[in-house]
């Protein structure tokens, strides 16, 4: 399954598909897609960034 490691780091990180959605600046259905699709190295990096940047506002707030 693709991506299967960023999908178990939201998980842990209790990251949802709505927050990263907002992130990314995408709808959840795009975001969802996105998850099952094979990412590239460059996309892989974009997305566990904003899972990172995620968790980190949650530590601020």
């Amino acid at each position: 399954m693709p991506n299967t490691r960023i999908k178990e780091e939201m998980i842990l990180a209790g990251v949802s598909i709505s927050d990263l959605a907002e992130y990314l600046g995408k709808t959840d259905k795009e975001t969802v897609d996105l998850l099952n699709t094979e990412l590239g190295i460059m996309q892989n990096y974009k997305v566990m960034l904003a899972v990172t940047e995620i968790v980190r506002r949650r530590e601020r707030a």
